[in-house]
């Protein structure tokens, strides 16, 4: 069966700041191309980054323990904000940020929707002690 893309998004430019944004603007632009590009499917988040070198990170969605949405002041007043995304991948937890995303609480409800979906014990729940 197919993944089914639910969201594909990218770091916005209103993310930098003043100060990151004028740096960028003397730079030609170049920091503005490295920009985080997320897709959001129904079985992983792919994170990609980079300009000159390229980093790619798949986070499985069984994988997720919980998402926390963060905002500064001016995150808030431009309508942005980092999602984080805290996964188990053995027996250490690893935190992912999605960097600038427009409406961070929608994105991480559909997270959340999704995670119900398709990873959440369904059941009667056990304790193995």
């Amino acid at each position: 069966m197919a993944e089914t893309v639910l969201i594909t998004t990218r770091e916005t430019k209103r993310s930098y700041g003043l100060l990151r944004g004028g740096m960028a603007f003397l730079m030609l632009g170049l920091p503005f191309l490295g920009r985080q590009r997320i897709t959001i499917t129904d079985e992983r988040i792919t994170i990609e980054e980079g300009f000159w070198t390229k980093r790619r990170d798949d986070v499985e969605i069984f994988r997720i323990r919980d998402v926390v949405v963060e905002q500064d002041l001016y995150q808030r007043v431009v309508g942005v904000g980092n999602v984080v995304v805290k996964s188990v991948e053995g027996r250490t937890e690893e935190k992912h940020v999605l960097r600038g995303i427009r409406e961070p609480v929608r994105v991480s409800e559909a997270l959340r929707d999704v995670w119900n979906r398709t990873a959440r014990p369904r059941g009667p729940t056990t304790a193995l002690d």
